[in-house]
């Protein structure tokens, strides 16, 4: 039963990752400011919706969902946690550099409006820059201040420098909180974690007969003055409350968001 489940979803994912190359042309649109090609959001968010109906993952959320102009942060535990607010909200991503090349993967990133940016010394002021940039054409950006992915068991040290165009720009921080679990215990197979491969990590996924995420939006965190580092601070710290807070199916599991993009 385990295998044929992981061959069924496995060739379901595969025919939608299709069905995006050939919908990404039709869908995209002109940014009337910026100039630059992306797909229409409502499309983005749909097709992020129907990756997690092939998982049947099971999504809950509270709190208000962000709206322009906004930094939203979150804690980072896997490549899902891209598709869950790519699902729920029509926000934009920061990504590695590296990202942009990988085959099919980097093309549908860019046309989605992926921010691609070099990692390392000297890059602080340009990283900045596009992300205020962007803040300004389009008004809602999620980062993964972490700088890498965790197990979901804590929330490590933010890089503050990534909350400097939030400010320049006026834009509020929104906290948002990630938590894989099932029957609100842990999960151990959804964080992409350590030496495990892509591919390994979807195996467990597709094994499963359903997966379950809360997803919880916190108050906006204004930047008037406040500091980078204490903007990091309090938003890291909203997190962590957020994640030490009740379980899962005891919060608004009423506001489950399966199939409603935003």
């Amino acid at each position: 039963m385990r295998g044929l489940r992981i061959v069924w979803r496995a060739l379901r994912l595969i025919l939608h990752i299709l069905l995006g190359m050939i919908l990404t042309p039709l869908v995209t649109q002109r940014n009337p400011r910026s100039g630059e090609r992306r797909t229409n959001p409502y499309v983005t968010a749909w097709w992020h919706g129907r990756v997690l109906r092939i998982l049947d993952m099971e999504v809950t959320t509270s709190g208000y969902r962000p709206q322009p102009p906004a930094l939203i942060v979150s804690n980072h535990i896997s490549w899902l946690d891209i598709i869950l607010i790519g699902h729920l909200t029509p926000s934009c991503f920061l990504s590695k550099s590296e990202v942009r090349q990988w085959p099919l993967i980097g093309w549908l990133a860019a046309r989605a409006g992926t921010l691609f940016i070099k990692r390392g010394a000297g890059q602080a002021s340009a990283i900045s820059q596009t992300i205020g940039d962007r803040l300004a054409q389009d008004g809602l950006l999620t980062l993964f201040p972490e700088g890498t992915t965790t197990d979901g068991r804590d929330v490590l040290p933010f890089f503050s420098r990534m909350f400097g165009a939030a400010i320049d720009t006026g834009s509020p921080i929104v906290p948002t909180s990630i938590r894989y679990h099932i029957q609100g215990a842990h999960d151990p197979i959804a964080p992409f974690i350590d030496d495990q491969s892509l591919g390994e990590n979807m195996l467990g996924l597709f094994g499963r007969p359903r997966n379950q995420v809360h997803v919880h939006f916190g108050d906006p965190i204004h930047t008037k003055g406040l500091s980078r580092k204490a903007l990091a601070t309090a938003a890291r710290k909203a997190i962590i409350d957020s994640l030490q807070a009740s379980p899962p199916q005891a919060q608004a599991t009423a506001n489950s968001s399966a199939g409603r993009p935003f």
